[in-house]
């Protein structure tokens, strides 16, 4: 296991321990005086043998695996999901799927994902699940208002309070 530590305080530590090798320090030694393991002394030492100076420079590790969609794919990707799935050439859709978006990015990306990763790559670009409230085409929000405003505090008042 990695003992804990910045890149650029291993490389201050190798850079020592190069030194000490130059000076002849058995890796032991050097283990001892650096809190390192004398195996990872003895491998410094091989690398520092084979390439010199620049071999102690540290590396940054990999980050993982490139993501399929670059960001200016993700970018083309937001604009299309503004509009509704109809206008992109899904006739008689309405509704954004995870589905209907993994087949919207294998046509116009080329690349294909799993529709539950879908989801995955969505919340990263900061989109969140939404359902439409279901509402009757037929409501009428100023009656509805009207009413709560008239009838509901005379419907309150017809209710017998407990006694207490």
């Amino acid at each position: 296991m990695r003992k804990k530590g910045s890149a650029a305080e291993w490389e201050r530590v190798r850079t020592i321990a190069a030194n000490m090798l130059d000076d002849g320090k058995a890796p032991v030694e050097i283990a001892r005086h650096l809190g390192v393991a004398a195996q990872t002394v003895r491998e410094g030492g091989r690398d520092y043998r084979a390439g010199g100076r620049a071999a102690l420079v540290g590396r940054a590790r990999p980050s993982g695996r490139p993501p399929k969609l670059a960001a200016a794919q993700r970018r083309a990707l937001a604009g299309l999901l503004v509009k509704p799935p109809a206008e992109c050439g899904f006739a008689g859709r309405h509704l954004w799927t995870q589905q209907l978006i993994a087949d919207l990015i294998a046509r116009e990306f080329g690349v294909s994902f799993h529709h539950d990763h879908v989801g995955v790559i969505l919340k990263a670009m900061g989109f969140t699940h939404q359902k439409p409230q279901r509402r009757a085409r037929e409501r009428d929000e100023a009656k509805i208002e009207a009413w709560r405003r008239e009838f509901w505090p005379a419907l309150l008042k017809k209710v017998p309070t407990p006694a207490g």
